[in-house]
């Protein structure tokens, strides 16, 4: 049975919004009690470490679809996971250098 997800097109979107989830889970995992979403966001800015943030949820998070889809041999969803996670280091290394 062919896959729906087993597409480039999903894979990149799916690559694109799991390290936003992953960031929501980590808030809600760490600081739901401490502190409101805008109280979060507004924290990691002022303390500048966006870059960091979002470096270890686009790596640690996009690894985690990268690896299923591999085991799951959805090569081309793999390759959008791929593609999604380059196109976030380049942001994270932009956001780096100041660009």
């Amino acid at each position: 049975m062919k896959s729906l997800i087993n597409n480039s097109y999903v894979g990149t979107l799916i690559g694109l919004i799991v390290p936003i989830l992953s960031i929501f889970i980590a808030y809600l995992v760490n600081f739901r009690d401490e502190m409101t979403v805008a109280q979060f966001v507004d924290s990691i800015l002022v303390l500048k470490i966006y870059a960091k943030m979002m470096a270890v949820a686009v790596y640690f998070g996009n690894v985690v679809c990268f690896t299923l889809f591999i085991k799951l041999d959805w090569l081309k969803a793999a390759r959008g996971v791929l593609l999604a996670t380059i196109i976030y280091s380049f942001i994270v290394f932009f956001f780096r250098i100041g660009l």
